[in-house]
């Protein structure tokens, strides 16, 4: 399954890659999800790994990833090592015009056989809206810190 979020804000790529430039802090963007550094004392960047999980109520869903992308201001984007097969990308950037900094979320998850294919479309909704709390704050936190024009 794949998922993408698009949004649109008036924070500055700065202030958005502040809120995420330790992606341990993307688990800090909603109750759902969480990421731990697997090695605490590594500084965050291309090669890093965490554990990321998702919260679906009965259990938390996961994996251990590694960042394989990350472009201050630009990109951040990681894959799963162990656990459920996924991928994450946000990219920011400036619209075409200059009126806002437009996010985008990638997300995408694979579970083996037939039964993983239909776990997959029973989670689908419930793992959108996790990724939506997700970019839905981190805009209204970007926004918030975000200096008075």
């Amino acid at each position: 399954m794949r998922i993408e979020e698009t949004v649109a804000t008036s924070a500055a790529p700065a202030e958005i890659w502040e809120l995420i430039s330790d992606p341990a802090a993307i688990g800090g963007l909603g109750e759902r999800i969480s990421v731990t550094p697997l090695e605490p004392d590594a500084e965050p960047g291309a090669g890093s790994r965490y554990r990321v999980l998702l919260d679906f109520g009965a259990a938390p869903v996961g994996s251990n990833v590694e960042i394989v992308e990350y472009t201050p201001e630009r990109e951040l984007a990681w894959t799963s090592l162990t656990g459920v097969d996924h991928r994450f990308r946000l990219r920011i950037r400036e619209a075409a015009d200059g009126s806002a900094t437009m996010l985008t979320l990638r997300f995408g998850y694979t579970s083996p056989g037939l039964l993983g294919s239909v776990a997959d479309l029973a989670a689908f909704r419930s793992v959108r809206s996790i990724l939506r709390e997700a970019i839905d704050s981190l805009v209204s936190r970007a926004e918030a810190a975000a200096p008075a024009a």
